[in-house]
């Protein structure tokens, strides 16, 4: 700092000390701050003293934080993986030593006791597998999803039950990325069966307080808020209805019904049960977008002229939710909420009533609390509910309690509708074509021998006993149960004998139909089983299949298990395949952010770290001009005669 050049001949001496005091503390303050930088090693240490460089250091700064922390991300995920990758490695060996001992007892020449051994070999890598999909790391389960305090596999109804989450753990690893870094025991053992399907749409009708968000739109894109252009050319003109802060189907035909009062149309909008209608006030109309606006085709009321009839717009596609009124399902024809519904699992049996359930959300809550280890939610399609077993090992039938409740909700396991190529866990029945396949003997001693040709459902196996007995002139009805799930046979010939049914002509229909039994003493029916129950169909189950045939000494289960067991061990490759990747991404990844961090702190670093060199000279100028302008100030100061004669 340069110091000021004083006119000591008209410069007094309250402003000389003045001047000469404000020098010396700028030059103090300079060399403060000099010594300061010094110290800190910081360019700068307050914002004011370089506003662009702080600035520039702030978002660094914020930049470096991020990195940091998505380096953390993906150092826990590359962690994660390598662990689920190790334990796949195990099941992976498991599963040769387990294909090794059905392959070794596949042979007639094994005899019962050697088998019997394999089984127990088998029932102790069954419990490894177990305890593999229970591992934990840092404390927290790596299979269980995203519930990772959970134990994921539990022994229960003499299987093994998964009770974890079924959504993967999810990692942010850039600022707009998030990858999956683990595998659900759903996926990893497949154990949750398939979803029950009963073809039922239960899509709800539109209700004043359905959602935009709910509604798949007319042309299936949802609904797209902007501007509807509304035109009356013999009417109340042009005018807009802006549906930007609409949330609901009543808020769209709220806001169109103000913006017509306001400019005086007549024109009024309506709720229909799966669209809007809106009625033209007495002149023709037309309905368009703005611009490159879509929400007229999406709430499908877009119109190519004026029209003086009646909009009927086009059907919103209502999704289902977890909030969805029991009483606007299946498009408001409702379902039987009184009598309830019967869930096996195993050897647990409970009755679910939903008579008081008031939303969908109630309805699933009930089954998934009822204790057999089932778990129900709305579908990916949000048209129904998905039902699963998640157990391994035990079969699931859903069945009514005398009612319509299970069949109406789409989730009875077996109805009158159900394919026979489903039935027996995809086995389907086996018909023998041009011959009878199954024989009915009646209580009078009539045999009535059915022909199942061309039969495809469960229904049709009905309709044709009905009418080959008819044809036949033998007093045998079928039907479909209304308790419980199986083909219902009724014997009005008045007979002593005994009513059986039997497979005909080495077909094994009446089996795979459930239907070989004999009724009781005296009595006129039978029902048959449930032969389309849910199963797992991972690898515990096909584990606890070969196990009990092997202890049943039964080739073919051995045989089929084994099969099972050859595809399920590629299916567990392919995961491992995956999980491998994804590791490999994550280390790539992490090298990559971590390199991107160091080049972050040395931008940093040239914007806020000092220079010292030139610190240093600027202390000494500092320095110098203090004491410069102290020796000058001594000068200045001091008094002489003509101080006193001025």
């Amino acid at each position: 700092m340069p110091v000021s050049p004083i006119n000591v001949g008209r410069v007094s001496q309250n402003l000389r000390t003045t001047l000469l005091g404000d020098s010396i503390r700028l030059s103090q303050l300079e060399m403060f701050l000099a010594q300061r930088r010094i110290a800190t090693g910081r360019a700068f240490v307050s914002p004011s003293e370089d506003p662009v460089a702080a600035a520039r250091s702030l978002q660094l700064d914020q930049t470096l934080s991020q990195q940091s922390q998505l380096v953390r991300n993906l150092q826990s995920a590359d962690n994660t993986l390598s662990a689920a990758d190790s334990a796949l490695s195990e099941i992976n060996g498991l599963l040769i030593e387990a294909q090794g001992i059905a392959s070794q007892n596949i042979s007639n020449l094994t005899s019962a006791a050697e088998r019997d051994a394999g089984a127990a070999l088998i029932a102790s890598i069954r419990g490894q597998l177990q305890s593999v999909g229970n591992r934990t790391f840092n404390g927290r389960y790596l299979f269980a999803g995203q519930a990772t305090t959970t134990r994921p596999f539990i022994d229960v109804l003499g299987g093994i039950a998964y009770v974890g989450d079924t959504s993967p753990l999810l990692a942010r690893i850039d600022a707009s990325t998030t990858a999956e870094i683990s595998v659900p025991g759903s996926v990893l053992y497949s154990s949750l069966s398939a979803s029950v399907v009963g073809g039922v749409d239960l899509s709800p009708n539109l209700t004043e307080s359905t959602r935009l968000d709910d509604l798949a739109g007319a042309i299936g894109l949802g609904i797209r808020l902007g501007q509807l252009v509304f035109n009356e050319p013999t009417g109340a003109g042009v005018f807009t209805v802006d549906l930007a802060e609409a949330n609901t189907i009543g808020d769209v035909v709220d806001l169109i019904n103000a913006a017509a009062a306001t400019v005086g149309s007549a024109v009024t909008a309506s709720l229909a049960e799966t669209g809007l209608v809106i009625a033209p006030g007495g002149s023709d109309l037309a309905i368009s977008d703005t611009g490159t606006g879509v929400v007229a085709s999406d709430l499908g009321i877009l119109t190519s002229g004026p029209i003086s009839a009646p909009i009927i717009g086009d059907d919103l596609g209502a999704r289902l939710t977890q909030l969805t009124p029991v009483a606007a399902i299946t498009s408001g024809a409702g379902i039987d909420m009184t009598s309830g519904l019967v869930i096996t699992n195993g050897s647990k049996t409970a009755t679910v009533d939903i008579s008081d359930a008031a939303t969908m959300q109630d309805i699933i809550n009930r089954i998934n609390n009822a204790d057999v280890f089932v778990l129900a939610r709305i579908n990916d399609d949000r048209t129904g509910i998905d039902l699963f077993n998640r157990v391994s090992g035990t079969s699931l039938s859903v069945a009514e309690n005398g009612g319509t409740t299970a069949t109406d909700l789409g989730i009875r396991t077996m109805d009158s509708s159900t394919p026979l190529d489903r039935l027996n866990n995809g086995l389907g029945v086996g018909i023998v074509e041009g011959d009878a396949d199954l024989s009915i003997e009646t209580m009078n001693g009539s045999v009535l021998d059915v022909v199942l040709d061309g039969a495809e459902t469960i229904g049709d196996v009905i309709d044709l006993i009905n009418t080959t007995a008819s044809e036949a002139g033998v007093a045998i009805t079928a039907s479909f149960t209304d308790e419980g799930n199986g083909i219902h046979i009724s014997d009005s010939t008045g007979g002593n004998g005994t009513l059986r049914v039997s497979n005909a002509n080495l077909s094994s229909a009446a089996g795979d139909l459930g239907l070989v039994q004999v009724a009781g003493d005296g009595q006129s029916s039978l029902i048959g089983e449930d032969v389309n129950p849910a199963r797992t169909e991972g690898i515990l189950d096909a584990l606890i299949q070969l196990e009990d045939a092997l202890r049943r000494d039964d080739t073919q289960g051995i045989s089929i298990a084994s099969g099972r067991l050859d595809t399920l061990t590629q299916e567990v490759t392919r995961v491992h395949g995956i999980i491998g990747a994804r590791s490999q991404s994550m280390r790539a990844g992490l090298e990559q952010m971590r390199d991107a961090g160091i080049t972050t702190e040395i931008f940093l670093s040239e914007v806020r770290d000092l220079d010292f060199v030139k610190a240093v000279t600027q202390l000494q100028a500092a320095q110098f001009q203090v004491q410069a302008t102290m020796q000058t100030g001594a000068q200045l100061l001091s008094l002489s005669l003509l101080d006193f004669l001025r």
